[in-house]
């Protein structure tokens, strides 16, 4: 029972004291992260959401007190699987995949660069030291500084507070899209690969029309006719991102195969229940290292339509906008293009490092 008094204390300390240590030090450092958060939106007047009156820091608020919930309960839960497991030998695939991701140091280091780059978007009025709006006309083209560690741009906003806030649009808009992108290219796979014949040639001559025209031309397009706004770029990058299906049908196409939904389909089950019951859940593997790598490609597809001048307008911060905008003093201020060259390279790394290691850990031909 002390392990159970241990983890209700500071999550993660039961795991170590039954050396879980992996589970352990992860809950363990994310409870840690979560109070020295909170630790700065009680110093900030943030506490609760409220700051001049301004609504918009109730979310991140009500996210933070859910996480430090969400991190205690599900610690305590964890614990209890993990001493009932004790003895038996008995292992899941699941289970098996997530220990064999648990060795993957490249893996480790990609969920890391994610998890920093998810804090940065959901608490970002707690992290950011300054308005990212606010200009400061005494202070332009600074170079880093302890007031300013990243330094400030032409406008005298500080570069820091703009890269923390810049993560909502990168993330936010990404997560998304790609979440569009998995359930329409899902479907479009799934449908293609269980019902093949005419449904089959309908949906790949349909994804090769779409396929032929240079993506980002024709992003460009629809955004440059219809608006820039951030409910646009999810719209048409969820859209037309269409990459996934022709991965998911591929893998229906042999889970269809199987012996289960042979012995399904001679019991009598309609077709909808063997999708549901059968095809989604053993298409599952594929689809989760697809959307974690797609998450990067969205990220880099907003950052480039900012750049060019069809992203979200300023003055929302931007990672693409910053970079458009540092560009007449790459020499003379490299700094200005440095630290938001350095968020898009560092999170789309780790979403492909991530999704590496994903593949790796749900290949059962790939064991460790």
């Amino acid at each position: 029972m002390s392990a159970y008094y241990l983890s209700a204390l500071w999550p993660g300390a039961g795991h170590l004291h039954v050396r879980q240590s992996k589970t352990g030090i992860a809950f363990a450092v994310s409870w840690l992260i979560h109070i020295v958060i909170l630790a700065l939106a009680c110093t900030r007047g943030m506490l609760f959401g409220i700051q001049s009156g301004d609504p918009l820091h109730l979310l991140p608020s009500v996210l933070l007190w859910s996480a430090l919930a969400l991190l205690w309960v599900g610690a305590l839960i964890s614990l209890g699987r993990r001493m009932a497991k004790r003895g038996h030998s008995t292992r899941t695939y699941w289970s098996h995949a997530f220990s064999k991701f648990g060795r993957d140091k490249k893996g480790i280091v990609g969920i890391s660069l994610v998890g920093v780059a998810l804090i940065l978007a959901l608490y970002s009025p707690f992290l950011s030291p300054y308005d990212p709006t606010a200009m400061d006309l005494d202070n332009l083209l600074e170079g880093p500084t302890w007031t300013h560690p990243f330094g400030t741009d032409d406008y005298g906003q500080d570069i820091l507070s703009r890269i923390v806030y810049g993560a909502r649009i990168a993330l936010g808009i990404g997560a998304c899209a790609t979440l569009i992108n998995m359930l329409w290219g899902g479907f479009l796979g799934v449908i293609a690969g269980f019902y093949r014949g005419v449904v089959d040639s309908a949906v790949m001559r349909f994804l090769e029309v779409i396929n032929s025209i240079p993506y980002l031309v024709l992003v460009i397009f629809v955004v440059g006719t219809f608006g820039s706004s951030p409910q646009m770029l999810v719209i048409t990058l969820g859209l037309f991102g269409l990459y996934p299906a022709r991965i998911i049908r591929s893998k229906v196409l042999s889970v269809r195969e199987g012996e289960y939904v042979t012995a399904a389909r001679a019991l009598g089950a309609k077709n909808s229940y063997i999708i549901f019951r059968h095809i989604i859940p053993n298409s599952m593997a594929p689809l989760l290292v697809v959307t974690t790598m797609q998450i990067g490609i969205n990220i880099i597809m907003i950052a480039g339509l900012s750049f060019l001048g069809f992203g979200v307008r300023p003055p929302t911060p931007s990672w693409g906008a910053m970079l458009q905008a540092a560009q007449q003093y790459t020499v003379s201020h490299p700094t200005l293009a440095i630290f938001p060259g350095l968020a898009i390279m560092l999170t789309v790394l780790g979403f492909n490092l991530l999704g590496d290691s994903l593949r790796d850990a749900l290949d059962p031909s790939l064991s460790m």
